[in-house]
């Protein structure tokens, strides 16, 4: 099992969701070390998924493992904030 397994709810193509998929990706690459699963859903071809997971906005970044489950909702264009959601904050000072 990955040390992180994330869920990437998109809207298609639009602006936010590109950026969203592009900001994550490279704060995966960066600070996770290939120890990770990032799972990209687009609510317009698995609506189901997303009634599923109970999402309200997106994009909505869940970090499923390691637990607590935790929620970014919204923008993830400010990275302390995405660095917080992810538990990688205290690593980002060192």
């Amino acid at each position: 099992m990955s040390e992180f397994n994330l869920q990437l709810f998109v809207n298609g193509k639009s602006h936010t969701s590109v950026q969203a998929i592009d900001i994550l990706s490279t704060i995966c690459r960066e600070r996770l070390d290939g120890q990770y699963e990032l799972e990209v859903i687009d609510i317009q071809k698995h609506p189901d998924r997303a009634e599923e997971a109970g999402i309200l906005a997106i994009p909505t970044l869940i970090r499923k493992w390691p637990l607590p489950v935790t929620r970014i909702i919204g923008a993830l264009t400010v990275r302390s904030r995405v660095l917080a959601g992810l538990g990688l904050s205290s690593l980002e000072a060192m």
